[in-house]
């Protein structure tokens, strides 16, 4: 019953990063270089490279702006709390009332502001403060902020796109402060986060109103890294933060599976939970365009080649490309809709 509460299919598992005492950067390159699910990363993009190499593929620039916005509303997520009303069996229950640190991924929506006719409800300001800020969202998945006791605990990092973000100012933080809404059998959690930095809230807005200017679909015919669509499969773009390292951006085939679950082979590890994974169709055009909303990455299922006999199917629609017929990528990962 606990498992079907946080929306793991049988099998599945979730891909927060969790790490122990050493420093925060330094452990997490270690995990990114002893990976076993994706060793080397091979299909992990960088976002400078997909900047320089694929953005200028698209051919406007309302396209370009409007992915890039995608990129820049992703986030990671640094959780130091466990909640002590995790129920039992539940990810993390074993961990209750602790302070270990989880990393995971989440996507900034519904920004709102400069607001000053009310008082900040922020944990500086704590309702008490006439003071302007802005307001936002961060979707992400239930396992990863299960509470307003973990929310408040929870730094939201954004911007982190290299690792000279970390030292040059380019990352932005916040801290959460409440969760407003969860779908614990999607494992899925609304919380709300505030900043008063102006050029920082003055952006967040900017790339909202950009991603959200064409009605939440965007044609991606130009990438040519995208294979061709075939029945029944359609492409995913996930966007994320493995082994809560700098930011990267994954693609691969996906597909429907049983409510509320959609699965794909785009590249996902630990840390990648939270993610926005964006659904791209194939239009009469033959064009792909991007699907709004974006299902939540909750985990990944047994390899492919781990599956047993009669699931043959399922096990090739996920462990092929339309191109090469054939991939190294031999993994199942899932989100859940909303």
């Amino acid at each position: 019953m606990a498992q079907r509460f946080f929306g793991i299919p049988p099998g599945g598992q979730h891909e927060c990063e969790i790490l122990g005492s050493g420093q925060e950067a330094e452990e997490g390159g270690t995990r990114w270089k002893a990976c076993k699910k994706n060793p080397g990363h091979e299909k992990f993009i960088s976002v400078q490279d997909f900047s320089d190499f694929y953005l200028s593929k698209l051919d406007t620039a309302s396209q370009r702006d409007r992915l890039k916005a995608v990129i820049d509303l992703t986030v990671r997520l640094r959780v130091n709390c466990t909640s002590v009303d995790r129920p039992d069996g539940s990810p993390f229950s074993g961990a209750r009332g602790s302070d270990i640190l989880r990393l995971g991924t989440g996507f900034i929506q519904d920004v709102k502001g400069p607001l000053s006719i009310k008082h900040c409800p922020c944990a500086e300001c704590n309702g008490k403060v006439l003071r302007k800020f802005w307001i936002f969202m961060v979707y992400t998945a239930h396992h990863v902020v299960y509470n307003t006791e973990e929310a408040k605990a929870t730094k939201v990092d954004m911007f982190y796109d290299c690792d000279s973000c970390l030292r040059d100012g380019r990352m932005k933080s916040t801290l959460g402060f409440e969760v407003i809404k969860t779908v614990p059998e999607n494992d899925v959690c609304h919380m709300l986060c505030v900043t008063h930095d102006e050029a920082l809230g003055e952006r967040l807005k900017s790339a909202e109103l950009s991603w959200g200017s064409g009605g939440y679909t965007l044609n991606l015919s130009g990438l040519d890294l995208l294979p061709p669509c075939e029945r029944r499969v359609f492409l995913t773009l996930v966007v994320s933060h493995p082994h809560g390292q700098a930011k990267r951006i994954t693609l691969g085939e996906g597909r429907e599976s049983e409510s509320p679950h959609v699965e794909y082979n785009a590249a996902t590890c630990p840390g990648s939970s939270g993610a926005p994974v964006f659904e791209c169709t194939t239009d009469l055009g033959d064009g792909r365009i991007l699907l709004w909303l974006p299902p939540v990455h909750s985990g990944c299922l047994p390899a492919a080649s781990a599956q047993p006999q009669g699931q043959t199917d399922q096990r090739n629609l996920l462990s092929r490309s339309p191109q090469e017929r054939e991939t190294k990528l031999e993994q199942r990962n899932y989100a859940n809709i909303w």
